[in-house]
């Protein structure tokens, strides 16, 4: 588990912290998408001043980053062959819940912030059909320690790019959660994995109520 936090940690501070290249060799549109989400959470924090982050806070960034990201395949990648095996409902109770999961991993990690910097080295499109475009990152860790390669995947529905993946030094969000619910999946059921993350869920709602009445 903290190797999941740690890895969405470092994936949130790309969404924080990259500084946009002079670049030209690909659609620059699923760069936009992160540089708009970027800003957009950046003015937030600058307003809040570096004081602790209120429920508020978080659900201003979640609102920010919600439209940029494609919950939908993320959840079908996610549960592979399991997601055939679900029914409908299931199905639409899992993207709920994995989005809530993704959201609270992402406001929380954002007291890892402590001044990186990320560069955007390059983009290609990877396919036409689906339409799949990748955006390559550097993070530049402070203090002298080694960089860290980062790639988006962005894949576009239509009307616009969404988010579907990140890979953070070559290892995929995705394949992550794959291997962690696949396993609950496989050996206790998949109404076994909804009702673990149901109960996570629940209890961390209980904790927002609490943090914001005090």
């Amino acid at each position: 588990m903290m190797r999941y936090l740690r890895f969405l940690s470092l994936l949130w501070l790309v969404l924080m912290t990259w500084a946009a290249p002079a670049w030209a060799d690909a659609d620059p549109a699923p760069v936009q998408v992160v540089e708009q989400l970027t800003n957009q959470v950046l003015q937030v924090l600058r307003s809040n001043q570096g004081k602790p982050l209120t429920p508020a806070v978080k659900t201003k960034v979640a609102d920010i980053v919600l439209p940029h990201m494609d919950f939908m395949t993320m959840s079908q990648y996610v549960m592979a062959q399991y997601w055939r095996q679900m029914t409908p409902a299931q199905q639409q109770e899992f993207v709920r819940l994995f989005k809530d999961l993704l959201v609270r991993t992402y406001t929380n990690s954002l007291n890892h912030y402590h001044g990186q910097t990320v560069r955007i080295t390059g983009s290609q499109q990877i396919s036409q059909n689906p339409p799949v475009a990748q955006v390559n990152m550097v993070i530049r860790q402070n203090g002298g320690g080694p960089d860290v390669p980062v790639i988006y995947a962005l894949l576009y529905t239509g009307k616009e790019w969404k988010i579907y993946n990140a890979y953070i030094d070559g290892v995929s969000m995705v394949l992550n959660y794959r291997q962690s619910f696949g396993q609950i999946a496989s050996s206790r059921g998949i109404p076994a994995l909804l009702q673990d993350m149901q109960s996570k869920d629940r209890g961390a709602d209980t904790s927002l109520t609490e943090a914001a009445r005090s």
